[in-house]
């Protein structure tokens, strides 16, 4: 019996460690979606909360077996939500799926080739970000490059958009 359950963990955790759940599950529907799973450490039911929209890179939203035992119990216990179609089994393509790209992420390496293009490259570049941190890092680049005062007039003037715009939406929210 004791080997058993070693061998039971050792596999859960094994899997866990590698990222490889046995099955991925996500909701379908906008609303909340309550189920009972098995807890792969205690061994005991638990009720977990599905929430957020139905994406395969929101972890709120999927549910990850790791092993037979759980998957058997958790397609017992929540055969309703599965009959219904509230939740699926998250196809192998679906769960690897990249995420979406930030339109805030950049390399270094790709923001000195930007600000060695020409200017409307930059000006369309910026205005597609989002957040004032890689505005930043762009000022600084280009500060570092000795770029001219018309490129650096136009980083800063799109940080300050993106800070007025942090300050008018935090206003608001209260």
């Amino acid at each position: 019996m004791m080997d058993e359950v070693n061998t039971y963990e050792r596999e859960v955790y094994a899997a866990m460690s590698e990222d490889k759940p046995l099955k991925t599950y996500i909701k379908t529907i906008l609303g909340r979606v309550y189920v009972t799973v098995l807890n792969p450490f205690s061994g005991k039911p638990e009720p977990v909360e599905l929430y957020g929209q139905p994406v395969s890179n929101n972890h709120r939203a999927i549910l990850q077996v790791w092993s037979a035992k759980e998957d058997l119990f958790f397609t017992k216990m929540n055969k309703e939500h599965l009959d219904a179609g509230n939740v699926k089994l998250l196809s192998v393509a679906e769960a690897t799926e990249p995420a979406s790209v930030s339109p805030n992420t950049i390399t270094d390496d790709e923001i000195v080739e930007i600000l060695n293009k020409p200017f409307l490259a930059l000006k369309n570049r910026l205005n597609k970000f989002t957040s004032v941190a890689p505005v930043y890092r762009f000022l600084r680049a280009a500060e570092e490059m000795e770029k001219s005062e018309k490129i650096l007039e136009s980083i800063r003037a799109r940080m300050s958009e993106l800070q007025l715009g942090d300050e008018s939406s935090e206003e608001d929210a209260e």
